[in-house]
């Protein structure tokens, strides 16, 4: 199957919700201070993916790079609070940083969208989510969220159009040394650079920056397509 046709095959299965859907733009969290916004995060809950089946007390670490970039290590035990641990670690950047809310990761040369899209005023609690609406983290500096402030949450991203009542909760199990260590138990994987979420070991991002990915080269396709309907026809003999 062509590129072309990977298109059409993501259209029909509801893949592609950016090109093919009518969903409004999406919001992000107005001043969102990425200082502030590092350090350890539990995840409280999650549009569902398979690359996260089995996840308990997935964690997600945010810290910056001596370049002006970010990294992001998430770590979960699969199967139980035992499970073997998973570990991906991503770089992510700031595209433009008038808007610190839109992070981006590179995969390949094609950019990723990951933005914050709600923030607690003390950076207690954050939502991550993508424009097309396919995934969405509901992340917290604790490993539970109150009622009320869950609430909030829901309502909130409910209005920005996403399937709230598809959201898994994630297991978030009483703290053993991984869930209380403030840093991450393993050193990130070497497989990270570049984009080490195609990195076959798996976590709760590969899945998608997979579809990333491929959506980024179809979208290229169909422009270069479109370009070549709009050139003018060459013909033969006089002008």
């Amino acid at each position: 199957m062509n590129r072309l046709g990977l298109l059409l095959f993501f259209c029909a299965t509801g893949l592609a919700t950016t090109s093919c859907g009518s969903e409004p733009p999406l919001e992000v969290a107005p001043q969102v201070d990425l200082t502030r916004f590092q350090g350890k995060w539990y995840e409280i809950a999650s549009l569902p993916r398979t690359t996260q089946a089995d996840c308990y007390g997935t964690t997600a670490f945010y810290s910056p790079a001596s370049d002006g970039s970010y990294q992001f290590v998430n770590q979960c035990n699969v199967a139980s609070t035992t499970g073997p641990l998973k570990t991906v670690t991503m770089k992510a950047t700031v595209p433009n940083r008038a808007i610190p809310a839109k992070l981006a990761v590179d995969v390949g040369g094609f950019s990723g969208d990951y933005w914050i899209l709600d923030v607690g005023a003390n950076y207690e609690y954050a939502v991550v989510g993508h424009p097309t609406r396919m995934y969405l983290w509901i992340l917290s500096r604790t490993p539970t969220l109150d009622d009320a402030t869950l609430k909030g949450v829901l309502d909130r991203a409910e209005q920005s159009h996403f399937s709230t009542a598809k959201l898994q909760y994630t297991p978030q199990p009483p703290p053993a040394d991984r869930l209380a260590s403030m840093t991450p138990v393993e050193a990130p994987s070497s497989a990270s650079s570049g984009g080490c979420a195609l990195s076959t070991r798996g976590s709760d991002t590969a899945g998608m920056w997979l579809v990333w990915l491929a959506l980024g080269l179809l979208v290229s396709r169909v422009r270069e397509t479109s370009e070549l309907n709009r050139r003018p026809a060459a013909h033969g003999g006089d002008p």
